[in-house]
């Protein structure tokens, strides 16, 4: 049986990418990609916040999730964009339909994200690095937006991996190359590990991936109980859950803002 090869597809600054995409398609000068910008809620309401960002907006510290009030503050004259939710279905729709083109199975991890199996699709559109080079080129070309794509042997590693360098990137960690590109990263950035585990790791001095997938298990289990072996697999990129078109999560982010 041939190893499976999985791409996890992530478009960049996705609402931003969208609505920047679509008012140049329709006559727009200004590139919001290339500014101080935002999408975001209701300026007017004090629940408005941060969609998405500009690269740019970036260097003003503002964050997803952000107030607009606040975004105000660090950056006055950034432009405020309020969201378009039918548009940017829309936009995941023909993502969805150029992917297919590649492989289909195919499983929505979000609006702005998802994995594809290539397993066994070499025959038809070649070697996956030059087959995901191309998906990102078409995606840029045709459709206006740039996304990230991630190659591995698993869906995990391809999330890891397509997290490496950003924008308009294709990037691997294939298991032989965990040692080099995952294990010196910060422990935080790996996925499952968030706000509440993180401290919880530092405080038994474990800072980087590396560290983690060294720690012994009975210690993990210890701290973390059931949750300290999947801890001690996902650093060591043991990961086998199958791409399940039917089986992705609701997509997220849609009505979620206020």
């Amino acid at each position: 049986m041939n190893e499976r090869i999985i791409m996890h597809v992530d478009v960049n600054s996705a609402y931003l990418s969208w609505e920047a995409a679509y008012r140049m398609q329709h006559g727009e000068m200004r590139d919001l990609r290339a500014i101080p910008s935002v999408v975001g809620g209701d300026e007017k309401s004090r629940h408005g916040i941060v969609l998405a960002k500009s690269i740019p907006a970036k260097k003003y510290d503002i964050h997803t999730g952000e107030a607009l009030l606040s975004v105000r503050q660090k950056c006055p004259g950034i432009i405020i964009v309020p969201p378009r939710y039918p548009l940017y279905m829309q936009c995941h729709n023909a993502l969805m339909d150029l992917l297919r083109e590649y492989s289909p199975r195919i499983q929505v991890f979000s609006i702005d994200e998802c994995f594809l199996d290539y397993t066994g699709m070499e025959a038809l559109h070649g070697d996956p690095f030059e087959a995901a080079v191309r998906i990102k080129n078409r995606i840029r070309e045709e459709l206006g937006f740039t996304v990230n794509i991630g190659i591995s042997t698993n869906k995990l590693l391809a999330k890891m991996a397509g997290e490496l360098e950003k924008p308009d990137k294709v990037c691997t960690i294939f298991p032989w190359e965990i040692p080099n590109k995952m294990w010196p990263l910060k422990v935080d950035e790996l996925y499952m590990v968030g706000r509440a585990t993180a401290p919880k790791l530092y405080r038994l001095n474990i800072f980087t991936i590396g560290e983690l997938a060294a720690t012994d298990p009975q210690l993990l289990q210890y701290h973390f109980k059931s949750f300290g072996k999947i801890l001690k697999d996902y650093s060591n990129g043991i990961e086998n859950s199958p791409v399940a078109p039917e089986c992705g999560p609701p997509i997220k982010g849609i009505g979620n803002s206020t």
